[in-house]
């Protein structure tokens, strides 16, 4: 099939809402910057610009906490895509979160190279750095974790000649991953000053350099000297006694459904919003894909299609209180108003959906059937003292600090302690703790896939999830859906493809191996 190849040729400008790739799109409307960020007001619209890409479709149900995050927490019922890693290069599951991760970085390389021209004080145009610079790392992150070598992108696309970009090394990518992060964090203001979950803070970014650096730590780059730096970083969070983790786990989710903002805890979130049908604004699709089906509207309609696995649901204490609440207990039968909860019986494990985010508790009553304003959480306390927990094992072994985060974690879920020289455990035993912890405190929170990636368990893991479903007392059927993805997978999904059309565009992309 001949492509019509498109190359950005100018500008794009975030306060227009141009949705534009450095590397393919031509805009559609333009504002050159020379009439542009010349005052504060067009420094902060652009900067909203940025954060504007965070609710555009990557944080939803074929994006990256859906399919691109399937591992062995939960499967699909659908027959094709990443959701059972069936897809090419020219899926459409894959295209739009490159173009959308690229569109971002360009709105942030504009703000950045066009910033100084405006008439602020420095104190915030520190803060508008900062945020940008952040914004554009993290952009990144998404990109070099999912593809790879990727065009690492530092300034504007402006002319058709700038387009054609070879990948860079991923080892470089997150050095200057690392870097920009760092530096953001000296710029940006503490999570005090801010008063809601959306903005990049000091605390959401120490918290994001300290899973940086474990990234760096693990698989493909087996640095172990970044654990100190992920120690580092997840310390200066802790340290800060800003935070804290609430002590009924399901009220952390309760909040983000009723856009109630709960600081101690959800230390960074995906804004979506809306009053209603007639007022949508930026809105989300959480729970609506992945949630517990139910038909009546005014209840906060969920088609479901995504199930949990009965490894998950084993992995928890009968005593902890996540495991009902990640996973629901009950379905609904929707023949009454309102609609009825029948329980599962203790047998039926791989028919129960994700509960983490129930629509049944949404205050606004004029709802959408298919948006809704439900936020999604990217960093959570309790993700920095795992994170603390796993690098304080690995500097220093299983030490009494270690226990101490993990157990803060698992006393909010009324699990039981772990105690240090519990059988014999030494640092590799805690790692498969921390392992198996991460999936019952962050499960459904678009983690898991990497996590065991950087592990280097990804694939062992998923061939081990077909024998766990096998053994299973679940129908035939049930299992076969069950183990459809892990059935599929192969080494070459380690990595996403890169997306033909962008090959077909820039002629000095190449494509990842086995694709």
């Amino acid at each position: 099939m001949k492509l019509i190849i498109r190359r950005l040729l100018l500008y794009c400008l975030s306060i227009l809402a141009i949705s534009c790739s450095p590397l393919d799109t031509e805009p559609t409307d333009f504002t050159s910057p020379e009439y542009y960020y010349n005052t504060e007001e067009d420094l902060n619209h652009a900067l909203t610009g940025v954060y504007d890409i965070m609710g555009r479709g990557l944080y939803q149900h074929d994006g990256l906490y859906g399919g691109l995050d399937v591992a062995d927490e939960f499967y699909f019922t659908r027959a094709r895509g990443p959701h059972i890693y069936s897809y090419t290069s020219s899926d459409n599951w894959v295209v739009p979160i490159w173009q959308t991760l690229y569109s971002g970085i360009q709105r942030a390389n504009l703000l950045l190279a066009n910033m100084n021209k405006a008439d602020i004080s420095e104190e915030k145009r520190k803060v508008i750095k900062g945020e940008a610079q952040f914004l554009r790392a993290y952009f990144h992150l998404l990109l070099v974790q999912n593809f790879g070598d990727i065009p690492l992108k530092t300034t504007p696309t402006a002319s058709v000649s700038d387009v054609f970009i070879a990948r860079t090394p991923r080892s470089e990518v997150y050095d200057f991953i690392y870097q920009e992060m760092v530096e953001a964090e000296s710029l940006v203001r503490p999570i005090t000053d801010v008063h809601y979950a959306g903005r990049a803070t000091k605390s959401a970014v120490q918290g994001i350099l300290a899973r940086v650096s474990l990234f760096m730590a693990g698989y493909p780059f087996n640095n172990p000297s970044k654990f100190e730096d992920a120690l580092f970083w997840a310390e200066k969070v802790i340290q800060s006694d800003l935070h804290s983790l609430n002590p009924d786990y399901s009220q952390v989710f309760i909040n983000l459904i009723q856009d109630k903002y709960d600081l101690a805890e959800s230390i960074w979130e995906v804004e979506h919003f809306t009053t209603g049908i007639t007022d949508p604004h930026e809105t989300g699709v959480v729970s609506i894909n992945n949630g517990i089906p139910q038909q009546i509207l005014e209840y906060g309609f969920s088609s479901g299609g995504s199930f949990v696995q009965e490894k998950l649901y084993r992995l928890y204490e009968e005593e902890d209180s996540r495991r009902d609440w990640v996973i629901a207990p009950y379905r609904f039968v929707n023949n009454s108003d309102p609609p009825e909860k029948v329980y599962w019986p203790e047998t039926r494990i791989l028919e129960r959906f994700i509960g983490k985010f129930r629509r049944e508790y949404e205050l606004i009553a004029d709802k959408h059937k298919n948006t809704n304003g439900i936020n999604f959480p990217l960093l959570r306390y309790s993700d920095v003292l795992l994170m603390a927990a796993e690098a304080e094992n690995e500097v220093n072994g299983p030490t009494e600090k270690a226990y101490q985060y993990l157990n803060l974690v698992r006393s909010r879920a009324n699990a039981s302690d772990f105690e240090k020289g519990q059988n014999g455990f030494d640092r590799n035993a805690f790692r498969e703790i921390i392992i198996d912890e991460r999936s019952r405190e962050l499960c459904f929170e678009a983690i898991r896939r990497n996590d065991l990636i950087r592990w280097g368990i990804f694939l062992p893991r998923m061939k081990e999830l077909v024998d766990v479903i096998n053994q299973s007392s679940e129908t035939a059927v049930l299992k076969t859906r069950a183990a459809l993805a892990a059935q599929n997978v192969e080494e070459r999904h380690l990595l996403v493809p890169i997306p033909i059309r962008e090959i077909a565009l820039n002629k000095l992309l190449t494509q990842n191996p086995g694709w």
